[in-house]
């Protein structure tokens, strides 16, 4: 199954992608301005949705294969998706 396109490229489940997003960061009680931090993330594309991209960053294998260590990125934060 294809998914949709992300800056123009199809992607698809399973795909080992890099993706470069900007990250939400936070500062309590401080005038100081901030912006958010720009982040690269790989893993294998799990799913997406209109509004986001989940990706599987670590699989295991074996006795654990069911289990996977998984994040979701808003696709408003995301700068660049490319396959590697």
């Amino acid at each position: 199954m294809t998914l949709k396109k992300i800056n123009g490229k199809k992607i698809k489940k399973g795909d080992r992608v890099l993706v470069v997003w900007h990250d939400i960061k936070a500062i309590l009680h401080s005038e100081e301005p901030i912006e958010p931090a720009l982040a690269e993330t790989v893993g294998w594309v799990d799913a997406q949705s209109p509004t986001w991209l989940r990706l599987t960053t670590t699989r295991y294998v074996g006795e654990l294969d069911d289990l996977k260590d998984l994040i979701v990125i808003p696709k408003g934060c995301i700068q660049n998706v490319e396959r590697i």
